[in-house]
């Protein structure tokens, strides 16, 4: 297979994020004249099927993207790609699973890198259409359309593969573990996101810690909230000993510079109010109406756990990459309430005004936020800008 070439490098993302904007506001005006609870009862709509289809084209879409610097690393895998030439040993210290991946790709199944893109988009994107199978199945077009307009959706099926692809496959295992399925497969798919991305292993230990030991989320609520306070007054310290621990190589080269000075990008309050939205979800949903839910409780408390360790951090440079470890958890937060839970006679629509403001935020950043800077480039190739 070749790349697409129809559409130009720098149209991608705006190809992308005007196609889901359509999508997205069109089934917003679908649900939001709506006063009954359609969501909450619309196993086998046809829309299931157009879900899977969906997440094949829009897998294939970014997977045959060409090979430019406008999608951040893809350039660098590339290259990585058409000069492996060895299989990498099994060892605890290496992230050699992606290596193998790439290394079987290219010798076996004989992908090139544009078909070996499409298998990795594939992967990010199936792991979370089979997490939706399994907790959202009675409306998957909705779910899907949650996580396709995430914030970071996009950058990390794009620029931040590894990291994308190991998150990815932790939601599948968290949902397997949160319904009590399959525990032998969710450790598997755990330890080979290990293996692709070693920053894996902090959700990881967090959805393990929501299982078994801090079940109650009011404590992770709590949590959360010192975090605030102790960013603010000790952010420097956490950021110092956390890049001390070896958590992941990358923890230490994104707040060091070569002299092994700190370096910081001052306290991020949008992300951090970008993050609080699932917070409140949260709170309204287990505090506040008193649902009871191991399902939710595992993902709230795994969501909550991760963002408090990004809020210690938040100064560091590249923070972003960090705060991921929580944000691929965000679409379940915000979607699993409105769709399996009860909450208001009027849920079809009070879900619509949801979700407008959920996609609402993410075509914001797109094309104010970012509007001719490094986060989504293109702009300054645009007729209005010549």
């Amino acid at each position: 297979m070749q790349p697409i070439e129809f559409i130009a490098y720098y149209y991608y993302s705006t190809a992308y994020y005007c196609l889901f904007l359509v999508i997205c506001w069109l089934t917003t005006i679908y649900y939001v004249g709506s006063n009954t609870q359609k969501i909450l009862h619309s196993e086998g709509s046809p829309s299931q099927l157009l879900a899977v289809f969906l997440t094949i084209v829009v897998s294939f879409f970014l997977g045959l993207r060409q090979l430019a610097g406008d999608f951040g690393d893809t350039i660098a895998y590339a290259n990585n790609y058409y000069f492996i030439n060895q299989y990498a040993p099994v060892s605890l210290k290496s992230e050699w699973l992606f290596h193998n991946l790439q290394f079987f790709s290219k010798t076996v199944l004989g992908l090139n890198v544009h078909e070996f893109f499409v298998l990795d988009c594939l992967i990010y994107f199936g792991c979370m259409l089979i997490c939706s199978v399994i907790l959202l199945r009675k409306n998957l077009w909705l779910a899907m359309l949650f996580f396709f307009t995430a914030f970071q959706t996009y950058s990390f099926a794009t620029n931040g593969l590894r990291n994308g692809l190991a998150c990815s496959m932790v939601l599948l295992a968290m949902a397997l573990l949160a319904t009590r399925k399959k525990h032998f497969i969710a450790v598997v798919l755990m330890l080979m996101a290990f293996f692709i991305h070693r920053s894996s292993m902090l959700p990881t230990a967090m959805a393990v810690a929501s299982l078994f030991f801090i079940k109650d989320t009011k404590l992770a609520l709590r949590f959360w909230y010192a975090s605030i306070v102790l960013s603010l007054f000790s952010g420097r310290l956490f950021e110092q000993f956390f890049a001390s621990l070896g958590f992941d190589d990358r923890m230490s080269s994104y707040t060091a510079n070569e002299t092994g000075d700190v370096l910081y990008s001052g306290f991020r309050w949008d992300f951090l109010l970008y993050s609080a939205f699932p917070v409140w979800m949260i709170w309204y949903v287990t505090q506040y109406r008193k649902f009871r839910s191991p399902e939710y409780s595992i993902f709230a408390n795994t969501y909550l756990l991760c963002n408090a360790f990004w809020i210690l951090v938040i100064r560091a440079s590249f923070s972003n990459r960090f705060a991921y470890l929580s944000w691929f958890i965000y679409p379940i937060v915000i979607a699993y309430p409105l769709m399996r839970m009860n909450l208001w006679k009027s849920q079809d629509r009070r879900t619509a005004i949801i979700f407008f403001f959920y996609t609402g935020f993410t075509f914001f950043m797109f094309f104010v936020y970012y509007f001719g800077t490094t986060g989504f480039r293109g702009f300054d190739q645009y007729w209005w800008r010549r």
